[in-house]
């Protein structure tokens, strides 16, 4: 977390969270859901407006962690803004090749293909992995550079990440199985 943050939270500790004003897309873009803009309409602008600006991205990027129940959220000073997740919290993009792939997610970390714990094929097809950091999609311009191979019984199919194979399951419900928070609201 940045310095200037910690300083923040501790000279105002008390700031309300925020729920409902940011989400992560399906392909690791940030959204700001603009709810006190005039005319604002849950349908027609919830899904928010794409955050260009690439230092405010990566200062997102840099303070974006897990509480232990599984919500996410960007801790913006002293104010923590919980994050609406589309698919996963994290979003993995893939570099290199089938045979040698490294793998980074959306904020910049390299990902150890050895903290992968499990895979599996979501309900929309999607590739998703269980990590120590926190639940994963792998970026969908990405799995035709990962060699999945056909599974035997009970399996979608086999990730190979180089030396490693990973038995892929089916996940119904990636939230629970991979302990997060899709939409994170306050306690009432």
């Amino acid at each position: 977390m940045d310095e200037q943050v910690l300083r923040a939270m501790a000279r105002w500790p008390n700031v309300p969270a925020v729920y409902g004003w940011l989400r992560l897309g399906r392909r690791g873009q940030w959204f700001l859901i603009d709810r006190n803009s005039p005319g604002f309409d849950e349908r027609i602008h919830g899904d928010g407006s794409p955050i260009g600006n690439e230092q405010i991205n990566e200062f997102i990027g840099r303070n974006y962690q897990a509480e232990a129940d599984g919500r996410w959220y960007w801790q913006n000073g002293p104010q923590r803004v919980y994050v609406d997740l589309e698919t996963a919290p994290l979003v993995v993009r893939v570099l290199g090749s089938a045979q040698r792939p490294g793998l980074v997610d959306h904020t910049g970390v390299e990902i150890d293909i050895d903290s992968i714990e499990a895979a599996g094929v979501g309900p929309a097809g999607e590739l998703l992995l269980a990590m120590e950091r926190g639940g994963a999609v792998i970026h969908d311009l990405d799995l035709g550079s990962l060699l999945i191979e056909a599974g035997g019984d009970g399996e979608a199919g086999v990730l190979v990440l180089g030396e490693r194979r990973i038995a892929l399951a089916e996940w119904a419900d990636p939230p629970a199985r991979l302990g997060f928070v899709a939409r994170p609201r306050p306690a009432n």
